[in-house]
């Protein structure tokens, strides 16, 4: 492959000649003469020098382990920070039920009442329609579970006593005119 060819960044990724390239001593020289060095100037390239490294020492590790950078670094948080995941009430029935017991029967009570609902629009519908439904049909059933239930409240409510009215107790007076 021809030096000439390649991009400087592809030759020497991080300023370093590539690992795994097998390079002739020609291709150095030819090297030398397309970029330069950093004490001479490029030859074939006009004002072109070597770019100089931010490090002059590369060994990172040794250097942030060095006593004069540790000392202006702040120490490392190693405590975890643990979050619990915030759940949507609106969605999770679970985090709902939490932050107000009283949602399940509400909730509850919506169903049921569209439930009521759907079964009181269908007998309505039949009823105009002059369609008889079967006594098997949940809209049938339903509504003789109702009879039945309010039947047995109205039979098991307590009666209220008659209060007798004490012999001296008098009528209350009528209102007195308005005056002009």
């Amino acid at each position: 492959m021809s030096v000439e060819k390649l991009n400087l960044l592809k030759l020497a990724p991080g300023g370093h000649v590539g690992r795994f390239v097998i390079w002739t001593e020609s291709a150095f020289k030819r090297l030398d003469q397309l970029f330069g060095t950093w004490k001479t100037p490029s030859k074939e390239k006009k004002g072109y020098n070597l770019p100089q490294p931010k490090m002059a020492n590369t060994d990172l590790s040794r250097l942030l382990k060095a006593e004069e950078i540790k000392h202006v670094l702040r120490v490392p948080q190693k405590k975890v920070v643990r979050r619990v995941r915030r759940l949507n009430p609106l969605n999770n029935t679970r985090a709902m039920l939490k932050l107000n017991p009283y949602a399940a029967v509400l909730k509850r009570q919506a169903i049921l009442a569209g439930q009521k609902r759907q079964l009181q629009r269908d007998e309505a519908l039949a009823k105009k329609r002059g369609i008889t439904l079967p006594s098997v049909h949940p809209v049938v059933r339903s509504a003789k579970l109702q009879a039945r239930r309010r039947a047995q409240i109205l039979k098991n409510k307590p009666k209220k006593e008659k209060k007798a009215k004490a012999p001296g107790a008098k009528a209350p007076a009528a209102k007195a005119p308005a005056k002009k």
